[in-house]
């Protein structure tokens, strides 16, 4: 009700959480926040009160339950996912229970100028210092998409095979051709596998971060080499003369 939520903790009495207590937004209601029913976490602020149950709190328990969790996540090597707050000096502020901070050469390859872009958004990250005596909580977004890649990398390399359609994402271009993304594995989609007819530079075909479907024509594992092709899927011009 408006006074707050009865919880039975085993006790004689109930057990109170005021609504100062119930989370970190305090604009939220205790329906939105709790279900009558429901199991949840307290921290026990005081043994007994004046109406003889004891005082709770699910705000400070849910606090120590995201230092748990962030804590374990060092200790094993996990991967989290978090939001973005905030850009600030040096870096990215997410909101994992608690604050923590992603140094501007932790995100994305480390050279990004623009970071206002991920306020807002959703970050894959990895716990690389954590002090919780001090509440600081330093994260990487770097290297959770790093492992990332290396697993997608992993699951590509054993799906591959010469004469497959892979759909990719032209990542880069030089004089001589594209490097193609199909997942991990980066692609080569040589000039002369371009197109049917001449063409001066790969520009005129590709543009980078487009998506386009791509033949692998030859694979190389252990050199780690995979050459492409996009004139196999385009109609062979060749074809319409002999018809006509």
């Amino acid at each position: 009700d408006r006074e707050g939520v009865l919880v039975d903790v085993g006790t004689k009495s109930e057990g109170t959480i005021r609504p100062g207590e119930l989370a970190r937004d305090s604009s939220l209601t205790a329906e939105e926040v709790v279900s009558v029913g429901e199991k949840i976490r307290v921290y026990v602020i005081q043994a007994d009160s004046s109406d003889g149950g004891p005082i709770l709190s699910k705000k400070r328990a849910d606090f120590e339950n995201a230092w748990e969790r962030v804590e374990k996540a060092f200790q094993t090597g996990e991967v989290l996912k978090a939001m973005v707050t905030d850009r600030v000096k040096g870096g990215l502020v997410v909101d994992l229970g608690i604050r923590g901070f992603v140094p501007a050469s932790h995100v994305g390859s480390g050279k990004l100028k623009n970071l206002e872009k991920f306020v807002g958004q959703s970050i894959t990250i990895k716990v690389i210092e954590v002090d919780r005596e001090r509440r600081k909580v330093v994260l990487s977004n770097r290297q959770a998409a790093e492992e990332e890649r290396g697993k997608q990398r992993e699951e590509t390399l054993a799906s591959l095979a010469e004469g497959q359609m892979r759909e990719g994402v032209v990542r880069r271009i030089t004089d001589y051709g594209a490097f193609v993304d199909l997942g991990g594995v980066d692609g080569l989609l040589h000039i002369s596998e371009m197109s049917w007819t001449r063409i001066n530079h790969p520009t005129e075909v590709v543009s980078v971060g487009q998506k386009i479907q791509v033949m692998v024509l030859k694979l190389n594992l252990k050199e780690g080499r995979v050459s492409l092709g996009l004139r196999q899927i385009l109609p062979d011009p060749w074809e319409d003369i002999k018809r006509i």
